[in-house]
């Protein structure tokens, strides 16, 4: 045994050893970058569609009330949330029919669309962010500018992912798209 290596097998050498310990090192980074990938995937996915979801959910609870069984909860949660998807590319299709007709009337609905998909989830990230610091620190410089430097990014990257001014619906939710666009032409 290595007194300086005590976590060396039987018979291996030094390079050996040090070339092991530098493909587990590797292996572990890899993994670890991988489990943050995932973990910023998913906090994106909550933070855009996690508010929509709990209006949703709000929205069943207060239909059914808060005795009704879990499955109707969940099933017209999940509705609700279609339903408010379907109002969004409602209005995103009103927005692009009014914009091709020439109308300063699409501002409006534009307004609305940034405002509850792009600014209410940015807030919501940007106190999550000033959270991670402690009560003492939430007025200090770096707590401000990483909070509100959070929530210009993500509404930005928000604003990008729905591109409200560009004619494009997920096939699931253009049904309404070409209502709104339709109605506006």
């Amino acid at each position: 045994m290595d007194w300086n290596n005590p976590d060396a097998f039987p018979g291996e050498s030094e390079e050996e050893y040090n070339a092991r310990i530098r493909e587990e090192s590797k292996s572990a980074m890899g993994l670890m970058f991988v489990i943050l990938g995932i973990f910023v995937f998913l906090l994106k996915i909550a933070s855009i569609f996690g508010v929509f979801f709990y209006a949703g959910f709000l929205l069943s609870q207060s239909f059914w009330g808060e005795e009704a069984d879990k499955i109707k909860i969940w099933s017209f949660s999940i509705l609700f949330t279609y339903l408010i998807f379907c109002i969004i590319y409602f209005f995103k299709g009103t927005i692009i029919g009014l914009r091709a007709r020439e109308r300063k009337l699409w501002i409006f609905p534009w307004t609305v669309c940034v405002l509850i998909c792009c600014i209410i989830p940015a807030f919501i990230v940007k106190s999550l962010i000033s959270g991670l610091f402690s009560v003492t620190e939430r007025f200090g410089v770096w707590c401000i500018v990483l909070s509100w430097g959070a929530f210009i990014l993500f509404s930005l990257y928000t604003y990008g992912l729905y591109q409200f001014k560009t004619p494009a619906a997920p096939k699931i939710l253009y049904w309404s798209y070409a209502l709104g666009l339709k109605i506006s032409l």
